[in-house]
């Protein structure tokens, strides 16, 4: 049963128009094979915009609406559910890192904020979203045919309970776009992605920003897909520019796994 597949987009870290973005986005969804089933296109955390500087984020949360319009046609245009990345969201005096949720059609089916926001001292350097976002409060999930996803973003990854509710949700995967910095990502992305596909006995898929941005933000890459065996099935090329991967979801592979070893079963 893989009558779904999970394609991600990864970019390279940078300040771009959303409709620039898009523009390459696109592009990338040309070269897309036919295929029979649905499928789900996911892009990585900050995929318009990588910044060191929250006024960056502010204006960017201007242009929200026509970022919805623009990221809905495309998914229409392409016949895709679209998870785009995140973007900020500015509500009632907050903001939020939000990532939206497309169906075939272009409507926007869901919302995701991040609840567990980036605070670390990494090389020196200290990262504090929480000084600029409010965090969310609700994990989010949503259907493609017959799969069920869970959303979780970037630093999410360290909080195994999201992933063991998004799990209880019925999410056959969850989907993690992310723009992990370099020197975090080499020591934990691999490990922190297995982990949640093994513990949880379902497909994670991150997706990742790559190289550096204009003003220094390194950024890991390495966009994969990992089954629920925690096996990485496909990942990207370590280069810093626009790429492409892809995988066809095996539901029978989740619910085998699930009955050889039923995590979930009470002793």
């Amino acid at each position: 049963m893989n009558d779904c597949r999970v394609v991600v987009i990864e970019l390279p870290a940078g300040k771009r128009s959303v409709a620039d973005t898009l523009i390459q986005v696109d592009m990338q969804l040309e070269s897309l094979l036919s295929f029979d089933g649905e499928t789900l296109v996911v892009l990585p955390e900050n995929f318009a915009c990588c910044s060191r500087d929250n006024h960056d984020y502010e204006i960017l949360s201007r242009s929200w609406n026509s970022a919805i319009d623009s990221l809905g046609k495309l998914a229409r245009k392409h016949d895709v559910y679209l998870v785009a990345g995140t973007l900020p969201e500015y509500e009632e005096g907050r903001f939020y890192i939000t990532s939206a949720v497309f169906d075939k059609s272009g409507r926007l089916i869901a919302k995701y904020r991040k609840i567990n926001l980036f605070k670390a001292l990494v090389g020196g350097v200290l990262y504090d979203e929480g000084s600029f976002y409010t965090p969310g409060t609700e994990t989010v999930t949503f259907t493609v045919g017959h799969v069920r996803v869970g959303i979780a973003i970037c630093f999410d990854l360290r909080f195994p309970e999201i992933f063991a509710k998004l799990r209880q949700q019925g999410a056959d995967i969850i989907i993690v776009p992310a723009a992990f910095t370099r020197r975090t990502g080499l020591k934990h992305w691999h490990v922190l992605l297995k982990a949640r596909a093994i513990e949880n006995q379902l497909y994670v898929v991150g997706a990742g920003l790559n190289g550096t941005s204009q003003d220094g933000y390194e950024c890991y890459g390495h966009s994969l897909i990992i089954d629920p065996d925690g096996n990485v099935v496909t990942e990207a090329l370590e280069i810093n520019d626009f790429q492409i991967i892809e995988h066809k979801i095996d539901l029978e592979l989740k619910l085998n796994i699930r009955k050889c070893m039923p995590l979930t079963a009470k002793l």
